[in-house]
Formats: C-alpha cells, sequence, structure tokens
C-alpha cells in the first residue's frame, strides 16, 4: 500500500518539474530596447493608478523589453477586472511612451445567483458582487441561495495587501441541505482562511485554516455522541504557477503541495494528516488548441469514522470528479486520485459584451474530455481494478467572475446512456471544494 502511494508521488513530482513547453509564441521585436519614459493610462474610471502600474515589469526609466511586454500583458489580464485591455507602446523623443487603454468590467453588480449540484440540484436568489472593491482589485461576493439546498454566503479576496504579492481569501457558508452521499440532512457552518505570498515570480507559500461545524439530524453517523462534529484544520502549501493567463490558460502550469494536519487539538473531533498533490499543466498544440492535463491526489492517515469524520470522506462521480457516472458512484475513501485529460479549441476568443450598464468579456471554448478517479483506504487497497472512467465532450463559456460554465455529455457508467453534467468554476478547481 505504501509503496504504490510513493510510486504515484513520484510520478506526480517528475511531472511537476518536468518540461511542458512545446511552442513558444512570437512577438515582433518593434521599439525594444529604448528606455521607457512615461506610463499612460486610459479608461480606467474606478481603478487605482497604482493597481495597474504596480503589476507592470515595464519600468519608467528602463529599457523597454519583449520579456516585460509580454509579462506586462498577462499580469494585467490576471487581475480579472477588465473587458478590454491594449497596450500600444510608441516612440516618442528618442524614448518610448507606454499607452494603456481599459475597459473595466462593471465593478458592482446585483445579480442572480445560482448553482446546479449532483446531490442538491437547482438553488437560486440575490447576490451582490464587486470585481473590483473601491478600486482595489479586492472582490467581493455576499450571496443567499434557496431551492435543492439553502446557503448563505460571503467571499472576499484580496490579491495584494503588501510586500510580494501577499494575500488572503477569506469564504464563510451557512449550509441547511440534504447529504444524499452520507444519507443525513444537514446543518453547517464552514469558513474558510487563506494567507498566501509569491516566492520570486512564479513560486508560491501560505497556510490556512478552515473550520467545518456540521450538525446531522440522524444519531451516529458523525464522530461526535451529540451529532455535531466541529473540524479545524490547519494547513501549509508551496507551489508553482507559471501559467500564460490565469482565466483561460494557454500553456505553463500550476503546481501545489498542500500538508495539513485536521483536528487533534482545542477539543476537535478529528485527527489526522493529510498531503494535497494538485497539478494543472496547459500545452500549447496549435494556435487555439490547448491540452490541459490535471490530477489530484490525497492521501491521509487516519479511518473514516475515527480520527476522519463521514463528512471528510472522499466520493467520486458526477460533474466535478469522474464525468459519466453518478453521483457518489464510489465513496467512503479516505484517500483519493482523479485525474482528467481535457484537449480545448477555442471557438471565441474572451471580446467586450456591452449590454444595458454592463460590461463583460465572454468567450466560447469545445472541449473533449476523458476522466480516471478512485478513492481507496487502508482495509480497501489502491488497486487499479477500482478505477472508474469517463469520457465526453462538452462547451466552455468563457465568463468573468467564475472563469468558466461548464456543460458536458458524458459516457462511462455501464449500462448507462449519455449523461449531462453542468457546472461552474474549472473542473481542477471544484474538485477541490467539499460539495462538488
Amino acid at each position: 500500500m505504501k509503496s504504490l502511494q510513493l510510486k504515484l508521488l513520484f510520478i506526480f513530482l517528475v511531472c511537476l518539474f518536468g518540461n511542458q513547453n512545446l511552442f513558444s509564441k512570437k512577438l515582433e521585436d518593434v521599439q525594444f530596447g529604448k528606455i521607457l519614459k512615461e506610463i499612460r493610462i486610459s479608461g480606467a474610471r474606478v481603478t487605482d493608478r497604482d493597481i495597474i502600474t504596480r503589476e507592470l515589469a515595464s519600468r519608467v526609466g528602463e529599457p523597454y523589453t519583449k520579456k516585460s511586454a509580454e509579462k506586462d500583458f498577462a499580469r494585467l489580464d490576471n487581475l480579472d477586472i477588465f473587458s478590454k485591455l491594449e497596450i500600444h507602446p510608441v516612440e516618442e523623443q528618442d524614448g518610448i511612451v507606454l499607452n494603456i487603454d481599459v475597459r473595466e468590467i462593471t465593478p458592482y453588480l446585483p445579480f442572480f445567483t445560482w448553482e446546479v449540484t449532483d446531490e442538491n440540484g437547482f438553488a437560486g436568489g440575490p447576490g451582490l458582487q464587486s470585481v473590483n472593491f473601491l478600486g482595489r482589485d479586492v472582490f467581493v461576493t455576499g450571496l443567499a441561495r434557496f431551492g435543492g439546498a439553502t446557503n448563505f454566503g460571503l467571499f472576499i479576496q484580496d490579491p495584494w495587501i503588501a510586500g510580494n504579492h501577499l494575500s488572503y481569501t477569506l469564504e464563510v457558508n451557512q449550509r441547511d441541505r440534504a447529504n444524499d452521499l452520507d444519507d443525513f440532512n444537514e446543518i453547517s457552518t464552514e469558513i474558510d482562511l487563506r494567507i498566501s505570498s509569491y516566492l520570486g515570480e512564479h513560486g508560491r507559500i501560505g497556510g490556512g485554516f478552515s473550520f467545518l461545524s456540521i450538525k446531522s439530524d440522524s444519531a451516529g453517523l458523525l464522530l461526535a455522541d451529540d451529532n455535531r462534529d466541529n473540524l479545524p484544520t490547519f494547513s501549509f502549501f508551496m507551489g508553482y504557477d507559471n501559467r500564460d493567463l490565469w482565466s483561460n490558460p494557454h500553456r505553463g502550469g500550476w503546481n501545489e503541495i498542500e500538508l495539513s494536519k485536521g483536528g487533534g487539538f482545542l477539543g476537535a473531533d478529528n485527527d489526522y494528516w493529510a498531503l494535497n498533490v494538485d497539478i494543472r499543466r496547459y500545452i500549447p498544440l496549435i494556435d487555439r488548441h490547448t491540452l490541459a492535463l490535471f490530477s489530484l491526489l490525497t492521501l491521509r492517515t487516519g479511518d473514516v469514522g475515527d480520527e476522519i469524520s463521514p463528512v471528510e470522506d472522499f466520493h467520486i462521480g458526477g460533474t466535478n470528479s469522474v464525468r459519466g457516472w453518478e453521483v457518489g458512484s464510489r465513496g467512503g475513501g479516505k484517500n483519493q486520485f482523479v485525474s482528467t485529460a481535457e484537449y480545448r479549441v477555442t471557438v471565441v476568443k474572451p471580446r467586450l459584451l456591452n449590454l444595458f450598464v454592463l460590461s463583460l468579456d465572454v468567450g466560447l471554448e469545445l472541449a473533449a474530455f476523458g476522466d480516471l478517479g478512485i478513492v481507496w483506504n487502508d482495509n480497501d487497497p489502491f488497486d487499479t481494478d477500482n478505477f472508474i472512467g469517463g469520457y465526453g465532450f462538452g462547451l466552455r463559456f468563457l465568463v468573468p467572475f467564475v472563469n468558466q460554465f461548464r456543460i458536458d455529455f458524458a459516457f462511462g457508467e455501464p449500462g448507462e446512456s449519455i449523461r449531462l453534467h453542468l457546472g461552474a468554476f474549472t473542473k481542477p478547481v471544484a474538485q477541490r471544494f467539499r460539495i462538488r
């Protein structure tokens, strides 16, 4: 058992540090090498000037280079607050003036928020969102959803407080829903705080604290005798991110290794160690064609029902794990491995859409994919015969706020016909959610 886990980890580490660039994008050598004299910004009605200039690799008084030009566009695009972004260097008096022309995504937006999960179906309700709170690139969302589940949520993300991109994300959720995978009705409160910083340009380091308090309406299903489990977790992570773009990557990768401690202190009901290895790679093939590879491995100590709460075990099958299978087709495992290969073709690159007072950038991709996954315990060891797999095709609507809205048609489960899957966020992001 341990040797198989170590072999899997070794394979992941080889992928993590291996070379992935097949082709390089050409950039014409125009006006490079001359001194940058001035930066002019137009179109920013809400965004503070320093939010834009702090992202630039190009500096006034230094030579304007091809490398800095490429970084400028990628970094400003990664802010995800502009529906239009154009950068024009022009020669003036034997130097370069950098003209940056932007159009901002609507910074404050009341909206109808909704979600569809395999367990609870549709839920929707009012929300208020700001992608650029106070003009500081701070993302804030408050929401209330009703229907298949009741959910009140708050999400705040500040990508750069100080230092080298010192940032934090805070998410708070109150839920009342049917937990079909564990067969009870749950009332839960979740708090998730994550703080991180850059290490150089591509390295990432940080830590987090999460707390889940979950109550069951049925006795004997959780760890605690009072039918309420209190489950704190501390984590430390390191990663490497060299994607060309965050919103719709074409090359590069996002990789993270996380070590966490669940409970074992302050009267917690859980007590285990966990290791997450999350690898996401984007390989450019030809223009608009990308091969995306995602792998997630989680290994934990302890046993489900003793040190690990039943609500912390893993189930696979469904929109955000292995498509083509019913949600929870395989479950009850403390360890998981989920891997995806996806071939994407960008049909419509993100472009400006003006709708009444809204200014958004939207795009469209076609995708063909294959998923593979397994969950297991020490007493039900890792066995390749226990893998399940699915394959299919779908659409990717590239939109602000969630990056992707996915519509997938998949095959996989024996004896079943094609399955329809609807999902928000990219799959590697969504497969890390507790409710997926």
